[in-house]
């Protein structure tokens, strides 16, 4: 392993459910030190609680990623109170089901606000930190990152910027020894299935259609941790993502018919 993280500092956002949760607790149980950012002031205190049971020296932070102002704020609070940043996982995200046409541009502007955006404003507020430790940026995007998805505009297009932004970071970072990660998860068994926002904002509630094996998120966080101890530059987290990948970047039209008709429920809504 090219990285070890025990004492090390890793911020998480996204931190109070799925995915970030297990991130949360895989890297603690390497002995890494945890700040957790969310909104969801429940989840971070039941977060609180099982790092604490853990043994684990960890703070959680309430902060919307949409918010420069408060994420500049609270990140000077974890590096004021916990020292230098070592690992930044930008995973807080949103995404809808809807077709462009029907979709209000409010709603494709929240879910780009919070992949991309979100990202930017964290990874701006860290990375001085960051160089310091000569620390890792990792990014947790989709298969919708690289190749298209029907009735996912505004998430493919976040998850497409997010992808630009952080391969391009890693162009100019790599000098001062900061490494960047990628990951591009096809189905993980999280909360961004109940939390995908309709045509009109409102949350779904509900479940999606799914092609290939669901991850369940403690799985989906010991192949990220995998991933960043060995300092790969990208991941494709799940058979689905690499077959996606492949079949996109050799035939796009037959990737587009086969994603087209596994998505057809979305011209429906």
């Amino acid at each position: 392993m090219a990285r070890d993280f025990k004492d090390k500092l890793v911020v998480i956002t996204g931190a109070a459910s799925g995915l970030g949760y297990s991130l949360c607790k895989r890297f603690a149980k390497a002995g890494a030190r945890i700040a957790g950012i969310d909104k969801d002031e429940i989840g971070l205190a039941a977060l609180s609680e099982e790092l604490a049971s853990m043994g684990v020296q960890a703070s959680t932070f309430v902060c919307d990623v949409t918010d420069e102002d408060l994420v500049n704020i609270t990140f000077r609070q974890i590096i004021d109170s916990m020292g230098d940043i070592y690992v930044l996982i930008n995973n807080a995200g949103v995404s809808h089901i809807s077709p462009f046409y029907k979709t209000k541009v409010s709603v494709l502007k929240r879910v780009i606000d919070i992949s991309l955006f979100g990202t930017i404003y964290c990874t701006k507020a860290a990375i001085d930190s960051l160089i310091r430790t000569k620390g890792m940026v990792i990014g947790i995007s989709s298969v919708a990152g690289f190749a298209p998805l029907a009735g996912r505009t505004g998430y493919a297009a976040a998850k497409h910027g997010m992808v630009g932004f952080l391969n391009t970071l890693r162009t100019e970072v790599a000098r001062y020894g900061v490494k960047v990660l990628v990951v591009f998860a096809t189905y993980i068994k999280t909360n961004i299935d109940k939390n995908n926002l309709s045509a009109d904002g409102t949350p779904m509630g509900g479940g999606r259609p799914t092609s290939g094996n669901v991850l369940m998120p403690d799985d989906a966080a010991d192949s990220i941790f995998v991933a960043a101890a060995q300092e790969e530059r990208q991941l494709m987290l799940g058979d689905t993502a690499q077959a996606s990948w492949d079949l996109y970047h050799s035939d796009p039209a037959a990737y587009e018919e086969i994603m087209l008709s596994l998505n057809e429920y979305v011209f429906e809504l």
